[in-house]
């Protein structure tokens, strides 16, 4: 018999009325407009020692309830602390963390994201609870990726989560771009020269052997972003192509780009190369009125400009 079906076999008729008493404020009550007032899990262990999955199936309810009601910001945060409860009465609720984890997030518009934070707080609590639990683990990494932009935390749990031998094969090279955005090259070659060495097919070890190029070229462009960083801390301003970066002795030449490729500066001052369409990050969903992705374009074309070449 399911969760719910007991639920209600339980709590039906005057089992609901009792539970719906739990909901009542305690006192003192909570500071209102700040969260919403829920009784404290200690009474309700205490009230309800011998029920108390039923009780957190009924906060589960409310949690569900909640999430259909909320109309903004504020009251998809509100979701949390129903969330939090539930998951407190029962830790090992799994389909709470994520469903919650997924829904409390509100873009506000220009990648700013609001209650972030606390969906990445319980996504932590789930984890902690449900150490094996995929989906839950997964979902944390995402946070930690796209919100929160800890990116070596990220690659650790999907460099983990890759070792499970029905984990999609894409984990592992995820994990690889993860720990370089990261700055964490070390960790990122070792991952990607291990997939490659043990490849079991050529088309796999093909494409870790690309990827341990493609890390290398990140920490060239991180070299040059470094330097283009001081050119302008020193100048008070960005310079349109890398050959000032040179002449300044900020670069001592233009690095040789692993894959071939020629370095430019683009338009937000980051350094790129022809050999590839993106650097190796997160790459975030910023696209033209076509939808199609941004590529990044050179600051300036010059005869001096490696992008200018063909």
């Amino acid at each position: 018999m399911s969760r719910m079906s007991k639920l209600a076999r339980v709590l039906l008729p005057s089992g609901i009325a009792l539970v719906a008493l739990l909901s009542a404020a305690p006192a003192p009550p909570l500071q209102v407009g700040d969260r919403p007032v829920l009784p404290r899990p200690g009474v309700l262990r205490a009230l309800f020692k011998a029920q108390l999955e039923l009780v957190a199936d009924y906060f589960w309810v409310l949690t569900i309830n909640k999430v259909g009601s909320a109309k903004n910001p504020r009251e998809y945060r509100d979701v949390y602390y129903y969330a939090d409860l539930t998951t407190d009465l029962d830790p090992r609720f799994a389909k709470v963390y994520t469903f919650a984890g997924i829904t409390i997030p509100i873009h506000l518009g220009r990648e700013r994201y609001a209650n972030v934070e606390e969906s990445t707080q319980l996504l932590r609590k789930g984890a902690s609870h449900l150490p094996k639990d995929t989906s839950i683990r997964f979902q944390l990494a995402y946070n930690l990726m796209f919100y929160e932009h800890q990116y070596r935390e990220a690659g650790v749990i999907i460099d983990e989560l890759a070792q499970d031998r029905d984990a999609p094969e894409w984990y592992s090279a995820l994990a690889t771009r993860l720990f370089a955005q990261a700055g964490d090259f070390e960790t990122s070659m070792a991952l990607a020269v291990t997939l490659r060495d043990g490849a079991e097919d050529e088309e796999t070890r093909e494409y870790y052997a690309h990827r341990v190029q493609e890390i290398l070229q990140e920490q060239v462009l991180r070299g040059v972003d470094a330097a283009v960083e001081r050119y302008r801390a020193r100048e008070g301003r960005l310079p349109d192509t890398l050959d000032p970066v040179v002449k300044a002795g900020d670069l001592s030449g233009l690095p040789t780009d692993p894959l071939g490729g020629q370095l430019f500066l683009g338009e937000d001052g980051r350094s790129y190369s022809t050999a590839a369409r993106f650097r190796l990050e997160i790459i975030y969903d910023e696209k033209t009125h076509d939808g199609q992705r941004v590529l990044p374009k050179p600051r300036a074309t010059t005869s001096h400009d490696p992008a200018s070449e063909p």
